[in-house]
């Protein structure tokens, strides 16, 4: 776990910025008596924050839509190796049915409403920022 003032010098944002972040929700730091703590995955969402703002210079705004985007991405990711996984564990015959059902279109709507998949806000677990 890294301490705030690590956290700064680190990510090359100051204080007030980075209290912006908290606030918006763009980062989920855990708060202990010693103050904010970061984990590794608060630092890889710090350095997409920096890229997103800097190198392509996005607005808070946009910001705040990247990251709602990939944050979407990664909970379907999860909830995919889950199915996969329970896909897996299956008897050979009840795969195949599956994957039958699949090729022949009996999944016909393919897009549902993602905002049951977990985030990284959920804190589910991962690596992934």
């Amino acid at each position: 776990m890294i301490n705030t003032q690590e956290f700064l010098a680190i990510v090359r944002v100051d204080a007030e910025a980075l209290e912006a972040w908290i606030e918006a929700g763009w980062l989920v730091p855990r708060r202990d008596a010693l103050g904010w703590t970061f984990s590794e995955m608060d630092l890889a969402r710090a350095r997409l924050i920096c890229d997103l703002k800097r190198d392509f210079g996005l607005n808070d705004e946009g910001v705040a839509v990247a990251l709602d985007l990939l944050d979407q991405i990664y909970g379907l990711r999860q909830a995919l190796r889950e199915l996969l996984s329970g896909v897996s564990a299956q008897p050979e015959s009840a795969r195949r049915r599956i994957a039958d059902d699949i090729r022949g279109g009996a999944g016909s709507n393919r897009y549902s409403d993602a905002s049951s998949v977990p985030s990284y806000r959920d804190r589910s677990g991962g690596d992934e920022p």
